[in-house]
């Protein structure tokens, strides 16, 4: 039969390690950087999304605007 050991209360109180919080704060601090950058970029490339057919058209019309207009103004017409 295995023999039971006594159970001894008293003998001190047991020692809790302090968190080393610099290192906390340092992965905190970067996991931060990390998703500010993220949520820039996404922000950005939907707003330029979200204008590249606004964007392609006006440019568009600028261009045949710029290729016609001196025959417009030069030689009077097409």
């Amino acid at each position: 039969m295995a023999e039971e050991q006594e159970i001894v209360y008293g003998q001190g109180i047991p020692k809790v390690i302090d968190p080393r919080i610099p290192l906390f704060q340092e992965v905190v601090e970067d996991i931060k950087y990390k998703s500010q950058l993220l949520a820039r970029e996404t922000k950005l490339s939907s707003g330029v999304l979200s204008t590249v057919t606004m964007g392609f058209a006006i440019g568009f019309v600028i261009a045949i605007v710029m290729m016609l207009g001196p025959f417009f103004v030069f030689s009077g017409g097409l």
